[in-house]
């Protein structure tokens, strides 16, 4: 099947922070996203930025979509990340 337009979304950085999670000092790997509206596969509108973090100290995956959140202590933390991209 074949679509002339969509929204997509393209990795745009990734960073490793130190944070503090569950009283401990951590690693955690954080991935900025853009999201475009696309015609025939050419990004036209950016619609705005979306987070993912992973802690790998306790295995914890968050994505920034439509069905799941992030918790606003780690969403500020990827905003802070997200703002030299």
């Amino acid at each position: 099947m074949f679509f002339i337009f969509g929204i997509n979304r393209k990795p745009i950085g990734k960073e490793n922070r130190k944070i503090y999670r569950n009283g401990f000092e951590v690693n955690a790997i954080i991935m900025i996203y853009r999201t475009y509206f696309e015609v025939f596969f050419i990004p036209l509108i950016p619609l705005g930025k979306r987070y993912s973090i992973y802690i790998p100290h306790s295995d914890e995956y968050f994505e920034q979509n439509y069905f799941s959140k992030i918790p606003e202590d780690l969403l500020k933390i990827c905003r802070d990340a997200g703002r030299m991209y």
